[in-house]
C-alpha cells in the first residue's frame, strides 16, 4: 500500500514544500531535510524556515523541526518533520521513495540505490544515470511531466517570465555580510524604494515596481550577488501567501510518479 512508503523529500524550498504538503495532504507518510540556515526566499510558501524557527505553516499544513536521533518520536503523520540535511543520517530512516527537490542543477552522484524509487526534479538529473524518475520543471508546455528517458530542459540562467519580466524581477545582494530587511512580505513597492540594508550601512533597493514576494531569512548570511528576493510586477493581485501554480503542477507530477512506480511494482 501507499501508505506504508517512507517518502524523503530532499529540498525544502519552494518546490520541495509544495511536493511535502500535496503527499502530506493525501495521507502519505514523509519528511523533509534542508540546509540550515536555509536559501529559500519565497518564505510564506516554504517549510525550510522551521530549521530556524522551530516551526513553518504552509496554507495550513505544519512542519516542525525534528532531531534525527529520535527517528521514531519524530517521524509521525500529524505534522511534516523537517530534518537538517545529513543523508548518512537520514538514509537511517530506510526511506523507500526520495524525492530531490533541492535543485542545484548538478549532480555529481548517483541515487538510484539510495531507495526503490528516486524522483529528480528539473536539470541535472538524467533518468538511469542518477535518478529513476526525473521531472520537467521549466515553465511551458511540459512543466511537471514525468520524464522516462533522458533528462529534463538545461538550465538557462534565466527564471522564469512572470508580468512580463525575468531576470530584472529578482533582487541579488550588494555585499557580503548580513541583511535586515526593511519590507515585508505582500508590500507593494517602487523601483528604487530601499527595501533593506546589509551589515547595517548597504542599502538594497526595489529593481521594479511590484509586490514583495521573495525575501531571504535574515538568519542567513549573504554573500555579494547571490540572489535573496524577488519582486513579481504581477502586484497586488499575486497570492504570495500560497503555494504557486507552478509548485501545484510539479508536486501533482511526482505524485503521479510515485502512484504509477506503486502499481508497477504491485503487478509483479
Amino acid at each position: 500500500m501507499l501508505a506504508s512508503e517512507l517518502i524523503w523529500v530532499r529540498g525544502a524550498g519552494e518546490l520541495g514544500s509544495a511536493v511535502a504538503h500535496l503527499l502530506h495532504r493525501v495521507g502519505l507518510h514523509v519528511f523533509l531535510s534542508d540546509i540550515r540556515p536555509p536559501l529559500a526566499i519565497r518564505r510564506p510558501v516554504t517549510f525550510s524556515s522551521a530549521l530556524v524557527d522551530g516551526s513553518s505553516v504552509v496554507e495550513g499544513i505544519e512542519s516542525r523541526k525534528a532531531q534525527s536521533n529520535a527517528p521514531k518520536q519524530s517521524i509521525d503523520r500529524k505534522h511534516i518533520p523537517i530534518f537538517e540535511d545529513d543523508p548518512e543520517t537520514l538514509l537511517k530512516f530506510i526511506p523507500t521513495i526520495i524525492v530531490d527537490a533541492r535543485m542545484l542543477k548538478k549532480y555529481t552522484r548517483d541515487f538510484r540505490k539510495w531507495a526503490n524509487l528516486v524522483i529528480g526534479l528539473g536539470p541535472g538529473f538524467e533518468v538511469d544515470k542518477n535518478c529513476h524518475r526525473a521531472i520537467e520543471t521549466m515553465r511551458g508546455h511540459n512543466l511537471g511531466r514525468i520524464i522516462t528517458k533522458g533528462a529534463p530542459q538545461k538550465n538557462t540562467g534565466i527564471p522564469g517570465k512572470l508580468g512580463g519580466e525575468t531576470t530584472r524581477r529578482i533582487v541579488h545582494a550588494t555585499r557580503t555580510g548580513q541583511i535586515k530587511w526593511s519590507s515585508h512580505f505582500g508590500e507593494l513597492v517602487t523601483k528604487g524604494q530601499q527595501i533593506a540594508l546589509i551589515n547595517n550601512d548597504k542599502p538594497v533597493y526595489a529593481p521594479l515596481d511590484g509586490i514583495v514576494r521573495g525575501m531571504i531569512s535574515e538568519y542567513t548570511p549573504v554573500v555579494k550577488g547571490m540572489k535573496i528576493g524577488d519582486i513579481d510586477p504581477r502586484g497586488e493581485s499575486v497570492e504570495y501567501q500560497q503555494i504557486s501554480e507552478k509548485a501545484r503542477v510539479i508536486a501533482a507530477g511526482v505524485f503521479e510518479a510515485i502512484v504509477l512506480h506503486h502499481n508497477e511494482t504491485s503487478d509483479d
